[in-house]
């Protein structure tokens, strides 16, 4: 039987009497609910004689909140299932301390959860306090460290090309440029190790240039006139005319007006000039890189190079393409 079915039936199961659950669903679908009812109270009932027996904050309830917020998971119930991790958290902070690997997947178990209830604000809250907690735990050069660098950068790729958290356009610059800062130390930090995996260093490289990518194409496709103008777009100017006076005779009147800074509009072009090839600068900076750890090819497999050398044509490709889509504004 699938999930959701599955989970649809648990219900009935606990409200109705055994008999009447029998009579009230199909043979193997009300045997199956009733042993997923069963397990489901014998799991509570091993959590409350634990809570009872050794106190509400012994380490041996994190396992089993664990095991029972994994079970709510199972059942698709969401709710039930991060309100449980939460109590497993909490006894992990109180017995680990509050940094602890094995706190990295309990976040992770929350993680899930909420992306099962569709709340990306919390998702996103949990992967920015699982990456800080993998930077206390782990040195920046750490391949776990590394990991966590690439988990936070792939959710933050995906909350932002799904536009999951309705970021403006200019919170979505602000999202990359803060994920591009940590890849960027990160690969500073790798590349003064000697012993540093080539891969470790080829995945930070990739993934900073991917953000790049996405925000070189972003600023070639937006309007010029979308880009914030470094002068006023408005300025005053003095404009006279003669005008007749009583006497008869012509006499020169003048007042100031306000009209449109005609540098306002270059400044914009300028602006979305300068985006564009600090962008595209990036994303060479990233060909760059990955041509050197290609060529040098030191602990790589064939398949690995390989790889690299299809992530560098594609980089070389969309960085052309990007640059020749944002030159169309400066063409007046």
């Amino acid at each position: 039987m699938t999930g959701p079915f599955r989970y649809l039936i648990l219900p009935l199961a606990l409200l109705l009497p055994s008999g009447q659950a029998a009579l009230a669903l199909q043979p193997e679908a009300s045997e199956e609910s009733l042993a997923l009812a069963r397990e489901l109270d014998q799991r509570e009932r091993h959590v409350e004689d634990l809570r009872g027996e050794l106190g509400v904050y012994h380490p041996a309830l994190q396992e089993a909140y664990g095991e029972l917020g994994g079970f709510y998971l199972e059942l698709e119930d969401y709710e039930q299932s991060v309100s449980i991790y939460n109590d497993a958290l909490e006894v992990a902070r109180i017995n680990e301390g509050l940094y602890s690997e094995s706190q990295l997947r309990i976040i992770d178990a929350m993680i899930a959860g909420n992306e099962g209830l569709a709340d990306w604000e919390a998702v996103d809250d949990l992967h920015h306090f699982r990456y800080h907690m993998a930077s206390r735990l782990w040195e920046l050069t750490d391949s776990r460290h590394l990991a966590a660098i690439g988990t936070w950068g792939g959710w933050k790729m995906r909350a932002i090309r799904d536009d999951l958290l309705g970021d403006s356009s200019w919170g979505v610059q602000a999202a990359i440029d803060d994920a591009g800062s940590v890849y960027r130390r990160a690969i500073s930090a790798l590349e003064l190790v000697p012993e540093a995996r080539p891969r470790d260093l080829a995945g930070l490289v990739r993934g900073k240039a991917e953000l790049d990518i996405y925000m070189m194409r972003a600023v070639a496709n937006t309007p010029y006139n979308y880009f914030p103008a470094s002068v006023p777009r408005y300025v005053n100017q003095m404009r006279c005319r003669l005008v007749p006076a009583r006497n008869g005779q012509a006499v020169r009147q003048c007042v100031n007006v306000q009209v449109e800074n005609p540098r306002y509009r270059d400044s914009q072009r300028n602006n979305k000039r300068t985006a564009l090839v600090r962008y595209s600068n990036a994303v060479n900076n990233g060909i760059e890189r990955l041509t050197a750890i290609r060529d040098d090819g030191n602990g790589l497999s064939r398949s690995e190079l390989e790889e690299i050398d299809a992530q560098i044509a594609q980089l070389e490709a969309e960085n052309q393409r990007n640059a020749r889509r944002g030159r169309r504004d400066f063409l007046f």
